[in-house]
């Protein structure tokens, strides 16, 4: 056919084949409407219902799990600034879902649908109030709490949610798979009706010439169409065809050409999306276009890499400025790009300019020079703030520390009620409060230091007078003892001499009783004479009985004297007592024992005068022997007791003896004691001068008072006391008084 239109001019072969068109075009319209709008309203209602809908539901899934993310990373162990961020981030994605489901909503939907619309709404209004919750816990600290329920309640709720949408999906995959079939079916049918019309083309081959006649000016207008078209930058012409003509060829080379100056365009989109996404390595392949198109993809390439590289030669020099390496330089660029090579010079100078500030600042700050200052003139905007604030740090530390400076100053100079007063902020003010307190309680502990030295001479001082006076009256009593020891001794001598006197007046009598018993043959002739004797054997048997009671006696004083020399009462003067008694009797006893020795001399007399008459007086000289007898035991008693009490006055002095030692010790050790009261006295002036420097609230602290000293106990005062010691008792003390003796140990 087209062999046998191509033997025909154009006009001919164009008026047949636009004879055939017009009656084909009629047919075949009428059932590619038919068909077109059937498969038109399943299409569209996939497009615009199905897959908006379902891209919809994905947009709310996808906030969803944003929400999901968001929670679960509030919950863990974050800051608070993070935690800020993720509740933002709740927000911004509860936001996007209200987006997404008002547009969702907005569509109509079937029953079914809206089931699940409504079942959509109500599990999310359960899960947000749960994460509201959880939220609510987490901010609260509650972090433990807010991970239970998150796991627990929240987290199913979300997903039962989520599956929700899941299933709204779903049901709009199945209806546009049903709308898909219904579209393939009507298309089906529309191809069947073709092949139809087809068929009655080939009948009809008359208007076949209308036909050709018609493709041959449809191809023509829509080139030129086209060309029109890409000469105004619109490149979505529809010059597809299945011609083979040449309108079909020239239709089918603008397509090609529009075809690749979109993929040109779209590559170049393409490659700023990617840009902006932060693929700056991107570019065009330009070997996948021909000729001068491949050629415009690679001078755009050149173009996009010269910008990049001299962006990332900025990014690197910032980097190497950011951390602190300012040793580089932006490369000197030419033209306008100059400006980039000039600012980064100026970043360069103000950077080292800065850190010269600081340097200046933090090396004198290390030095101890806090009057340094930086000049912040020389810089605008935060720069001059910094250097501002700098300043601000130097000045302030300055004068805090010139501040505690001057306080130590004082209290270096004994100054303690110097104290640190003005505004101080942070560890300055505690720096303050620290330094006044020390001085608080230097001030107190130098106070209490003065008070307890003042106490301590005061004490001393009574410690040396008291142990003075104590050390005179121990040598005094030791001076007594020494006296009462050399009386015990002359009483010692004495007893002995008695016991002596006994002994022999013992032997005596013994003699006299054998001499009794020889003359007992004569006594009988001298019964008047021995009436004599009997009447000075009586006068015997009194002074026995006085010598008797005198031993008695003596054997008391004797014991007290052991007691007054164990107790040492007033000084001993109770010695002095005992022994002046021991003294009387013993006297006593010695004139007792010579009024015997008389009477037995007489006695002896009156028997050698009666010695005529003893052959008279038998019975009575009997009697005489007897009563000898008990003399010669009697005077036996009084020797033994005489000796006992010797042994026991001999005691007595050896007591005194060792009281008398002791005491003269003891007088050594309060000598001692003396001593070292009157070094801790001077210790105690010591410290009270070493404190009188120090300034207190109370003024200075006074110097130390001198001393006053007792006075000593003179050796008039001395021998008053001796002699008062030696002077006896009139009468005999009863020792036996218990609490007397007690007070006198007390004040000994």
């Amino acid at each position: 056919m087209n062999a046998l239109l191509q033997r025909y001019n154009v006009g001919p072969r164009l008026a047949s084949a636009f004879a055939i068109l017009i009656v084909l075009s009629g047919v075949i319209a009428f059932i590619g409407y038919r068909g077109l709008s059937s498969a038109r309203v399943l299409v569209d209602d996939i497009v615009n219902s199905n897959m908006a809908k379902i891209r919809l539901s994905n947009d709310m899934v996808n906030a969803n799990y944003v929400i999901a993310m968001q929670m679960r990373n509030i919950v863990l162990p974050t800051s608070d600034e993070e935690n800020v961020k993720f509740v933002a981030a709740i927000k911004q994605a509860r936001a996007d879902y209200a987006k997404a489901r008002d547009t969702l909503y907005a569509m109509p939907a079937n029953p079914q649908g809206q089931a699940i619309r409504d079942e959509i709404d109500r599990r999310r209004a359960e899960t947000k109030v749960l994460n509201d919750k959880v939220v609510e816990l987490s901010l609260g600290g509650h972090a433990d709490e807010a991970l239970a329920l998150l796991l627990t309640k929240a987290a199913p709720t979300l997903q039962s949610w989520q599956d929700k949408i899941n299933e709204n999906i779903a049901l709009q995959d199945k209806l546009a798979a049903d709308a898909s079939a219904g579209a393939l079916q009507s298309m089906d049918d529309s191809r069947k009706m073709l092949v139809a019309g087809t068929v009655l083309v080939v009948l009809l081959s008359g208007a076949l010439g209308l036909l050709i006649t018609r493709s041959l000016t449809q191809p023509l207008s829509r080139a030129t169409r086209a060309a029109e078209s890409i000469a105004g930058g619109k490149l979505d012409n529809d010059v597809d065809t299945q011609a083979t003509d040449e309108s079909g060829r020239l239709l089918k080379a603008m397509s090609k050409m529009q075809d690749q100056l979109r993929s040109l365009i779209t590559a170049q989109t393409d490659m700023a999306k990617r840009h902006d996404d932060g693929q700056i390595s991107f570019r065009i392949d330009a070997s996948a276009f021909p000729g001068d198109y491949g050629r415009m993809a690679h001078d755009t390439n050149n173009l996009v890499g010269s910008h990049i590289a001299v962006k990332m030669r900025l990014a690197q020099i910032m980097g190497r400025y950011a951390i602190g390496d300012l040793s580089e330089d932006m490369d000197k660029l030419p033209g306008e790009k100059a400006v980039l090579t000039e600012t980064m010079a100026q970043v360069k100078v103000n950077l080292s300019a800065m850190n010269h500030e600081i340097k200046h600042l933090a090396q004198a700050a290390a030095n101890g020079d806090f009057s340094a200052r930086g000049d912040a003139e020389r810089f605008q905007y935060d720069f001059r703030v910094m250097v501002d604030s700098l300043n601000t740090l130097m000045s302030t530390a300055d004068g805090n520390l010139q501040s505690l400076s001057s306080l130590l100053q004082s209290i270096a100079a004994g100054d303690l009620t110097a104290r640190m007063s003005g505004e101080f902020r942070g560890v300055f003010a505690q720096m303050r409060d620290d330094a006044n307190a020390t001085a608080t309680q230097l001030a107190e502990i130098v106070g209490s230091i003065k008070t307890s030295a003042v106490s301590i001479k005061g004490a001393a001082s009574e410690i040396a007078a008291g142990n003075q006076d104590l050390s005179q009256r121990t040598e005094q009593q030791a001076a007594n003892l020494e006296e009462t020891a050399a009386s015990m001794e002359e009483l010692t001598s004495t007893v002995k001499q008695n016991a002596e006197g006994a002994r022999q007046a013992n032997q005596l009598a013994i003699g006299a009783a054998s001499v009794a018993v020889q003359g007992g043959e004569v006594v009988g002739k001298v019964v008047e004479t021995m009436t004599g004797i009997e009447a000075s054997s009586k006068k015997i048997a009194d002074i026995i009985s006085v010598i008797d009671g005198i031993a008695f006696q003596t054997n008391i004083l004797a014991l007290n004297a052991a007691v007054e020399a164990a107790r040492a009462g007033e000084q001993g003067r109770g010695f002095a007592v005992v022994a002046s008694e021991v003294r009387t009797l013993a006297q006593r006893s010695s004139g007792a024992a010579k009024e015997i020795k008389d009477l037995i001399d007489d006695s002896v007399q009156r028997v050698a005068e009666g010695s005529a008459l003893v052959h008279t007086a038998g019975k009575t000289m009997g009697e005489v022997v007897a009563s000898v007898q008990r003399v010669t035991d009697i005077m036996g008693e009084i020797s033994a007791a005489s000796q006992e009490q010797s042994a026991g006055i001999e005691q007595v002095n050896q007591t005194i003896t060792q009281m008398d030692e002791t005491t003269q010790q003891n007088a050594a050790l309060v000598e001692e004691a003396t001593a070292a009261a009157r070094s801790l006295e001077d210790q105690a002036v010591q410290l009270t001068e070493a404190v009188a420097v120090f300034k207190t609230d109370a003024g200075y602290v006074a110097a130390p008072l001198q001393h006053a000293s007792r006075p000593a106990v003179t050796p008039a005062m001395k021998a008053k006391v001796a002699a008062a010691g030696r002077t006896p008792a009139s009468k005999p003390r009863a020792v036996v008084t218990t609490a007397s003796n007690e007070a006198s140990w007390q004040e000994f």
